[in-house]
């Protein structure tokens, strides 16, 4: 049996959201940037050898030349939005959905944000005389911010609205049979591979040396630091590995140290099946995730999951090898505790 899969967009709306996401995100920042940049290099001859270009708590606290400002423009208005670009269009592939829709509108507002920052931070520094406080940067990051939400929201509303096409579900390798009074459970672990764990390792290592540094050097924020490490290497821990469990009593999964888990017990299950997953293009990343058409799960990869239909609550699914015939046992355990001659509510939907 098939059942409607959102795993692919159709060409035609595919072409037109894949050319309005390059317009909002690399032309706009483009252009944006562009006139950033010609109006700070107007400013520069006018301005003083020395400029703030960091605030802290009790107000400026780092100097440094005016042209700084033009790489910060460059790196955070141009670069980033770029990259951003560049990764989601390899990453979503022909899957696409609310997720690059948001990263189109974000890289625009990233534009929108830098050049605002810069040009706000370099104004108010103009007709400053010598040796003068430099003014506090509390309002040019609210109108920085106010710039981002302005501009991403425009972003996001031109960009099409695109609605997957049907396409079948994963069928079982082998049909499930279960005697009477046999009991049968399907156990497997679902992790992230090796090269995503391996980058966040790097990640974790380099924020245990900042966090040393800043300490050890005595650098304000170090403790900050520290938390975020501690933080970090937590969320890694519970979230790179889990364990999946089908039984007659129902569905779970667990992280491998415990927490975060889930269990449905049977009765709360309307029906499961195995779907193919696009991490990026239908959740925007790997992980516990949410994903923009209201379903929730655990996405560690690319590929087949289980899904499970819950009742009177949004689907919920977990990558992992083995989804086909996990999602047909469980599939017949809520078909085997069903009243005889019971509708199902889910024609057309679940595997069996």
């Amino acid at each position: 049996m098939t059942a409607d899969d959102p795993t692919r967009t159709p060409s035609s709306p595919l072409r037109r959201a894949r050319l309005t996401f390059f317009l909002v995100a690399v032309v706009v920042p483009i252009v944006i940037s562009a006139i950033g940049v010609v109006v700070l290099l107007a400013w520069l001859p006018s301005m003083p050898d020395q400029v703030a270009i960091h605030w802290g708590v009790d107000g400026a606290d780092g100097f440094g030349p005016a042209s700084t400002y033009v790489w910060i423009l460059l790196g955070v208005g141009l670069v980033l939005p770029v990259l951003m670009a560049i990764i989601t269009l390899a990453a979503v592939g022909a899957q696409w959905g609310g997720a690059a829709r948001l990263m189109g509108a974000l890289a625009a507002g990233m534009a929108a944000f830098a050049t605002v920052l810069s040009l706000g931070s370099l104004a108010m520094q103009r007709d400053l005389e010598a040796g003068a406080d430099v003014p506090g940067i509390g309002l040019v990051l609210a109108g920085s911010f106010a710039a981002l939400a302005a501009v991403g929201a425009v972003a996001w509303a031109v960009q099409p609205q695109v609605r997957p096409e049907s396409g079948p579900t994963l069928e079982p390798r082998q049909a499930v049979r279960i005697a009477e009074g046999e009991r049968v459970v399907w156990l497997a672990t679902t992790s992230m591979p090796r090269a995503a764990v391996s980058a966040l390792l790097l990640l974790l290592f380099a924020l245990v040396a900042l966090a040393a540094f800043m300490l050890g050097t005595g650098v304000q924020g170090g403790w900050v630091v520290a938390i975020v490490v501690v933080v970090v290497a937590f969320a890694m821990v519970a979230t790179t590995a889990f364990r999946v469990r089908v039984t007659p009593e129902g569905f779970a999964a667990r992280a491998l140290i415990g927490w975060p888990r889930i269990t449905m017990p049977l009765d709360e299950v309307e029906s499961a099946r195995a779907v193919d997953v696009s991490p990026f293009g239908e959740f925007g990343g790997w992980g516990w995730r949410i994903g923009l058409d209201g379903r929730t799960g655990i996405v560690t990869r690319r590929g087949s999951a289980i899904e499970v239909e819950r009742r009177g609550r949004p689907p919920f699914l977990v990558t992992i090898d083995g989804a086909e015939e996990a999602a047909a046992l469980l599939q017949t355990f809520v078909d085997r505790a069903r009243p005889h001659g019971a509708p199902r509510t889910d024609q057309g939907k679940a595997t069996s």
